[in-house]
């Protein structure tokens, strides 16, 4: 079969999208120190876990997508060479309107090129955000016990804290 690669970035851009805006209210919540809030809090974009759509839905989904991948057009035979795929990446939305049918090997591919797809936007978002002011917490000092920046072996840091002891 042959794969559409038009069709698997548009259903790849999609599922983008749904990480890209859960990986930034992650990051919004990481920030964040209203801690009380955070525990408590739920949006849209992190709402929910995985909701598997119901054998009523599965039935629809694949007349929807007339009993064939969507992407490749493999013929839908055997169940267990298909699965049902969220649209939009929000595994908590099970409306049939963001559900298609794929074979596995395209939901691999659809999948594999969203998070590659993330993946790259957050080493292009570290390389874009400003340097970490350095805060009173990651300062060392150096001291007589031999706290200071500079890593040492594990035998020379026992025998300097031997040493500064009075042990050896």
């Amino acid at each position: 079969m042959a794969v559409n690669k038009a069709k698997v970035e548009d259903y790849a851009n999609k599922v983008y999208r749904g990480d890209l805006r859960r990986y930034k209210e992650k990051q919004k919540k990481d920030n964040a120190f209203t801690f009380d809030l955070y525990l408590r809090e739920t949006t849209k974009a992190t709402k929910g876990k995985r909701i598997a759509p119901t054998s009523a839905q599965g039935k629809v989904v694949i007349d929807k997508c007339k009993w064939k991948c969507i992407i490749c057009g493999k013929k839908y035979k055997d169940p267990d060479d298909f699965q049902i795929h969220h649209v939009n990446g929000d595994r908590s939305k099970t409306t049939t309107a963001n559900l298609v049918l794929l074979c596995l090997t395209c939901h691999k591919k659809v999948h594999t090129h969203a998070s590659s797809k993330l993946k790259d936007y957050k080493v292009n978002a570290k390389s874009r955000s400003p340097k970490k002011q350095q805060s009173l917490f990651d300062i060392t000092f150096d001291s007589t016990f031999g706290l200071g920046s500079k890593k040492k072996s594990q035998k020379k840091k026992s025998q300097k804290k031997d040493d500064d002891w009075g042990y050896l």
